[in-house]
């Protein structure tokens, strides 16, 4: 029978989506394994963001602390993290483009651990320590990040797809001032999309070196701007006493991982895309999204 045919035959039968132990997949627009990775992604982009994983991790709730954190110090912050930011996007634009294609498994866990004593003295030195780790840090997960790419496809001699790299720190942070449609999955793309074939036109002048233009600055302010969220997450936590330098790498092996997860579904969605179409794929993605809602709220 054909696979397409199957799949309209079992979404019409009133029991298949009440199962509680399976997804409901089956859609009748794109393959089963590529509705189960869909899921997968929506999964991972709507579900905890780091502020929760963190938590989780230290067992007590650390917002109190990041409370406390004065404003001066959260624009420190800030300003560390463009300037993170803005180091990892000249590797992008000027060397992400020989990363290699590793599909083993190890290269993700190097990353890691590489990052683990990067941030093993993060925090006890303050913001001295973090300038310095920082955009360490941020390198690291740039090449496992552009990795992930490339294992998905990605063109990685294209700006487009090595400043989707960069783009992969705006997602898995909730930005408070931001209401659910502007701050989801596909609302944050739209919004830097522009900006990234803007940039991606003027790629002559960046590779000039002048990464330094008003339009990169800000296509690099608005990442800043939720990724440097999860920073003071970070920083709030390795600077805690009781996390010790064990728990500092601990954390930064976290951050990586959390943002190591992040790409693997953005890249996914973005394969998944040209395989389909973009607007096929964020119609599945918004409906998947739904039911995950839906079925939070009714429990």
């Amino acid at each position: 029978m054909d696979d397409r045919l199957w799949r309209e035959i079992i979404n019409k039968i009133p029991w298949r989506n009440q199962m509680s132990n399976e997804p409901e997949l089956f859609s009748a627009n794109i393959e089963y394994n590529d509705y189960l990775e869909l899921e997968k992604c929506v999964k991972i982009i709507e579900n905890p963001s780091f502020f929760f994983f963190f938590s989780n991790f230290i067992g007590s709730p650390i917002e109190k602390l990041i409370d406390k954190l004065p404003e001066g110090s959260r624009n420190k912050v800030t300003d560390i993290t463009n300037d993170a930011l803005l180091k990892g996007t000249d590797l992008a634009v000027k060397s992400l483009e020989y990363v290699e294609s590793n599909t083993q498994k190890d290269s993700k866990k190097i990353h890691k651990l590489v990052a683990s004593m990067l941030g093993g003295g993060a925090g006890l030195f303050g913001f001295t320590a973090l300038a310095i780790e920082l955009p360490l840090t941020t390198t690291v997960m740039l090449r496992s990040i552009a990795e992930i790419a490339k294992m998905n496809g990605e063109d990685m001699s294209s700006l487009e797809t090595r400043l989707n790299c960069v783009q992969v720190f705006a997602f898995g942070s909730k930005n408070k001032a931001d209401d659910a449609m502007n701050s989801s999955y596909y609302a944050i793309r739209i919004l830097l999309s522009r900006e990234i074939a803007m940039i991606a036109g003027r790629l002559e002048s960046l590779l000039a070196g002048d990464m330094a233009t008003g339009l990169l600055a800000k296509f690099l302010g608005k990442i800043a701007e939720r990724f440097s969220q999860n920073v003071v997450i970070k920083f709030v936590g390795q600077a805690t006493p009781v996390i010790g330098a064990a728990g500092g790498a601990t954390i930064n092996y976290l951050f990586t991982d959390f943002y190591q997860d992040i790409a693997s579904a953005h890249f996914t969605i973005r394969r998944l895309e040209r395989k389909y179409s973009p607007e096929l794929i964020e119609s599945e993605y918004n409906r998947i999204s739904q039911r995950l809602k839906t079925g939070k709220e009714s429990k």
